[in-house]
């Protein structure tokens, strides 16, 4: 029977409400402009960069919060700000205005932080030493089957539909109602206080946090030698999200082949999260032994995707500018770029597919790497709260620069202007920045896998009660 006090239940829950509300989100993004038309480009960017500023410092402090309020006032509140976000690229397609985008952006950024926070602590601190892999794979497999379901939806509503630019109204609509329910699915998760592993422990210490001493503890998180040496990977993370979403799949295919090729790349996500998590549990290897093949694999991986991306980017990108009278400005030329259908040109399509879907699997793996190895740092679900801020305070600070990389003379997506008339390099120069980024990462976590990790964490709080428990039966032997 089913008990709604598991960890693992717990998760499950977890994991249909991100599949709601960050779930749909992912399939909208990663359809390239949140389902606008691309030459609105620079309204998703400038949205994705507020979003990422206050998403940042939102989630440094989200972890004060977590231990103060509890995870589902924070996980309902920001749940209800992506339906708002998602109304407001609605909004845009009849108002052209990109005011009500940057404050609902603004507003998602405070509810990300809230909800990602509490999400982090959720999947880092419930599960044991031995399931921490597992317990990611399942949340993310449930979550991603949001991006997929996400893009199914309009790709079966518009696949006739050779004219259409961008995402529907009817496609809007079913994402915000999905995000709603999603929030409100919230309810049923219990209290941390109420959960319990199969041994009988609980999946949290009780500690009467106050905003003091939780501000205090957040920031020695800067002088932890470990979070410092991650900082990289977690700057990476959502860096290329940027890259992969617009500069590849927004640009060079036709909307049918966008929603085709997102709802694979959260598929491959699925499908990477289970494999990657099993390989990161092997009972046969120590945990030690695990953060340093699964550190190698990832490395391996990335390399061979990457190597693919950059022989993809070599065939497009912006190397010319026209007028445009409506404008009264140069803007990117059409022409530079593909537009790959996936029944017209179904040979020239299979390459592009496979490497979208790489990067998916990529993706999952360096997301779930960075999960698992803060997992390993902790059992505690309090100081898993504030590992998750800090990483998404990080992640995000990547997520406002990445964008303005893009809209550079070096980027694929400058629109308007200047930096279209000056583009150099056709894009090169934005892949490469990427790949440099996402290696600073695996470079960075090396210290952290091979000298960090232990077959068994002891916490804080460990150490004074072992050494007690060392103490009285050193005085008995005695």
């Amino acid at each position: 029977m089913v008990k709604l006090s598991d960890p693992l239940t717990q998760i499950i829950i977890l994991g249909f409400v991100c599949f709601c509300c960050p779930g749909m989100f992912n399939a909208l993004q990663g359809t390239g402009s949140y389902g606008l038309d691309p030459k609105d480009s620079d309204v998703g960017n400038r949205a994705g960069t507020a979003l990422s500023f206050v998403f940042a410092f939102s989630s440094l402090f989200a972890g004060a919060l977590f231990n103060i309020l509890g995870h589902r006032v924070l996980l309902i509140l920001g749940g209800l700000t992506y339906a708002l976000y998602i109304g407001s690229f609605l909004a845009y397609k009849y108002l052209t205005s990109i005011v009500f985008v940057v404050i609902s952006s603004c507003l998602l950024g405070v509810g990300a932080g809230w909800l990602w926070c509490a999400q982090g602590a959720i999947m880092m601190g419930y599960p044991s030493e031995g399931e921490k892999g597992r317990y990611f794979s399942i949340f993310w497999a449930i979550f991603n089957c949001g991006g997929v379901l996400g893009n199914v939806i309009p790709l079966a509503l518009q696949w006739n539909d050779e004219t259409a630019t961008g995402a529907t109204d009817s496609a809007y609509i079913a994402y915000m109602v999905i995000m709603v329910l999603g929030a409100f699915l919230t309810i049923l998760l219990l209290p941390t206080s109420r959960v319990f592993r199969k041994d009988g422990s609980p999946v949290v210490k009780v500690k009467y946090s106050n905003p003091l001493s939780e501000l205090k503890s957040i920031f020695a998180l800067f002088k932890d030698w470990r979070m410092l040496a991650l900082i990289p990977m977690f700057f990476a993370s959502n860096w290329v999200y940027t890259y992969q979403f617009t500069a590849v799949n927004g640009v060079n295919f036709t909307p049918r082949s966008r929603y085709m090729n997102s709802s694979w790349y959260w598929l491959a996500q699925i499908i990477a999260s289970i494999a990657y998590g099993a390989f990161l549990d092997k009972k046969e290897w120590t945990r030690p032994t695990r953060a340093k093949y699964g550190l190698i694999l990832l490395a391996a991986v990335l390399a061979a995707t990457w190597a693919g991306g950059v022989a993809f980017q070599s065939t497009y990108g912006p190397r010319s500018a026209v007028w445009d009278d409506k404008e009264q400005n140069y803007v990117k030329n059409k022409l530079d770029f593909h537009n790959i259908d996936l029944v017209k040109d179904t040979g020239a399509y299979i390459g592009p597919f496979f490497l979208y879907f790489m990067y998916g699997v990529a993706d999952a793996m360096y997301q779930g790497y960075s999960y698992w190895l803060m997992g390993a740092l902790t059992n505690d679900t309090n100081m898993a709260a504030r590992y998750a801020g800090f990483y998404k305070f990080i992640q995000n600070l990547g997520g406002i620069l990445a964008p303005i990389v893009q809209t550079s003379t070096l980027g694929n997506a400058p629109s308007v202007g200047h930096n279209t008339l000056n583009v150099t390099g056709r894009g090169m120069g934005e892949i490469i920045i990427a790949i440099v980024l996402v290696f600073l990462g695996v470079f960075g976590a090396i210290p952290v896998a091979y000298k960090a990790v232990q077959e068994h964490t002891i916490e804080e709080g460990d150490e004074v009660v072992a050494s007690e428990k060392q103490e009285v039966f050193e005085d008995v032997k005695a």
